[in-house]
């Protein structure tokens, strides 16, 4: 949210609100990459500990997810996300109050850290604390959200719902007072407390979580209520409590799969078999590809590197490298650039953000940022991008036939789903001459292991009901 970044206006803001209504979590991702740190600072300014602030901020977003729908005016979003960070605070003071355990200070430091440089970010730490709390509230928090990371003086006031001029007389108070080298103390210390980006995987990720199952007891609830498959389930479930540690970890696993990874078929049937044996097994979740899927992988940035390095295809190039070469055309400093960071992704898969702006969904970096090498449509994706990255502009859309397809996307798989979850179901429902060899990996039937089944059927057809999965994939009966 910087005054350098591009498409960070309100207008913009409203726009990704739209696409995440629409269905595009993606979307609000961006969001969240955006106002993490200035909620950051917000919470800390009430808090006044910073992983107390992380979590309420964490907790601030679901909640702003779930209630997208209220916003009426979306331009206000920032006003509007303030007030419920605020009350995030407020829930998590209340544990404080009531004698709850909450994070220690010092939690998150690496037993590994040398002591002598432990000691001394220590005493930073506590100096810069010490200075920011000398501040008077109103600048203290002015302070906090404009240093944190790069913030604007608009963006600020934008956020508190303040004037310009009274942002920008707070901060010149904060100055006056700190002087010089501790406000640079104080802004370096505020910037090393900035949320990484894997902050903004797992609040994505906890909200898939929560559009599935409803996360907690109290939404579990709410969502049974018009739901007659989920309520059997849930009285299932407290009948048998206590639940044994291998019913509990099955469960885990069924609850991570995601329907749009190369290998959920596969990792239903592990599912099953786990749930015939009563034993927890490892299965590929999110961001986990299998062997050979890495090596494709490799095998790409190899050709990337190859094609970085050289003005044509070598003589005896094989695929993937022609195909590499064909898409990207002519070698540029603009292409290198982005090559460097496909390059970058394809070697740890891991999720990156530019230093100095923020993702533009018109932009190709876009994609790059998505591509995930689980993905189902990994390779369809990775063609994309390097067709755009040749031609130098946006080519495909989003979500569409033919187009990019990022993580959390859902392929329609029932016809290979069908046969497996029909004999699951016919086993749930004690029809073994139905199951075929779905009742041999099941076998005996246990009411955890009946339990375990059900919700498995459950959780696979809610994912895949927008390809018509209520008519399609059965509903066992418990």
């Amino acid at each position: 949210m910087s005054g350098k970044r591009k498409g960070s206006g309100v207008d913009d803001i409203a726009a990704l609100l739209e696409r995440t209504l629409a269905g595009d979590l993606d979307s609000f991702g961006v969001v969240v990459a955006r106002f993490q740190d200035m909620a950051l600072g917000y919470a800390y300014s009430i808090l006044g500990d910073f992983h107390e602030a992380q979590d309420a901020v964490q907790e601030a977003f679901i909640l702003a997810y779930r209630s997208l729908g209220d916003l009426r005016e979306r331009q206000r979003f920032a006003g509007w996300f303030r007030r419920i960070v605020l009350s995030a605070c407020r829930a998590i003071a209340r544990k404080r109050s009531a004698g709850l355990p909450l994070h220690d200070p010092e939690a998150g430091a690496s037993a590994a850290e040398d002591p002598v440089r432990f000691a001394e970010r220590a005493e930073m730490r506590r100096a810069v604390l010490s200075a920011i709390g000398s501040l008077s509230p109103p600048n203290r928090l002015a302070t906090v959200l404009f240093y944190i990371n790069g913030y604007s003086v608009r963006e600020v006031a934008q956020f508190l719902q303040a004037p310009v001029g009274t942002v920008k007389r707070r901060l010149h108070d904060s100055r006056n007072q700190l002087k010089e080298k501790m406000m640079g103390m104080v802004e370096e210390g505020l910037h090393e407390q900035r949320l990484s980006p894997r902050f903004r995987q797992e609040v994505l990720k906890r909200i898939r979580h929560w559009e599935r199952f409803k996360g907690s007891a109290e939404e579990k609830a709410e969502m049974v209520e018009a739901d007659p498959e989920w309520v059997r389930l849930v009285e299932v479930e407290v009948g048998l409590e206590p639940i044994s540690p291998q019913c509990s970890e099955i469960r885990r696993q069924i609850a991570s799969m995601e329907a749009c990874h190369e290998h959920y078929l596969e990792n239903i049937e592990a599912v099953v078999a786990m749930i015939g044996a009563m034993t927890p097994a490892p299965i590929l979740d999110c961001g986990e590809a299998c062997d050979a899927r890495k090596e494709e992988a490799a095998a790409y940035r190899r050709s990337l590197e190859t094609w970085r390095a050289s003005r044509t295809a070598p003589p005896d190039a094989g695929e993937p490298t022609r195909e590499v070469f064909d898409l990207l055309g002519d070698l540029t400093e603009e292409k290198s650039r982005l090559v460097s960071h496909l390059i970058g992704k394809l070697g740890d898969n891991e999720y990156r953000v530019y230093a100095d702006e923020d993702e533009d969904f018109d932009r190709v970096e876009s994609r790059i940022q998505h591509l995930e090498i689980c993905n189902y449509d990994w390779k369809q994706n990775l063609r994309i991008v390097l067709r755009e990255i040749g031609a130098g502009k946006r080519l495909f859309e989003w979500r569409v036939p033919g187009g990019y397809h990022a993580h959390g996307y859902v392929p329609d798989r029932i016809a290979q789903l069908r046969p497996i979850m029909a004999g699951v179901a016919a086993w749930v429902e004690g029809k073994g001459e139905k199951a075929g060899k779905w009742g041999q990996v099941l076998g005996e039937p246990s009411p955890e292991k009946r339990w375990l089944a059900a919700s498995l059927c459950k959780h696979v057809k809610a994912q895949h009901e927008k390809h018509g999965a209520k008519r399609l994939l059965p509903r066992p009966a418990l």
